[in-house]
């Protein structure tokens, strides 16, 4: 087993692309069509409950936790809408869904 200080950086940073993709991909397979608004609303959910708690920083790049949990929430409306209601949403919104 290689020490922790003995591994070059490059090599954690692109293991860690790699397990964050794998499980992105594994969730999308399970989940198919419904894999984006189940991220979305779980996303939104943890961000919220962590700032409850006292997280007011997030590594996301929204930086903050509600900005964050509200770009996911009309990300998760907006899929909702065209997956319910797709007659009454703006033609120019189609390229979104399908």
């Amino acid at each position: 087993m290689v020490d922790k200080l003995q591994r070059d950086p490059a090599e954690d940073r692109f293991g860690r692309l790699a397990f964050a993709y794998c499980k992105i991909a594994t969730v999308s397979l399970i989940m198919g069509r419904f894999a984006l608004p189940a991220a979305a609303l779980l996303s939104a959910a943890f961000f919220i409950f962590g700032w409850i708690r006292g997280k007011r920083e997030t590594k996301c790049y929204l930086h903050y936790p509600l900005l964050a949990a509200t770009f996911w929430l009309i990300i998760l409306t907006i899929w909702l809408g065209f997956e319910f209601a797709h007659e009454i949403m703006p033609s120019w919104l189609r390229w979104i869904h399908r």
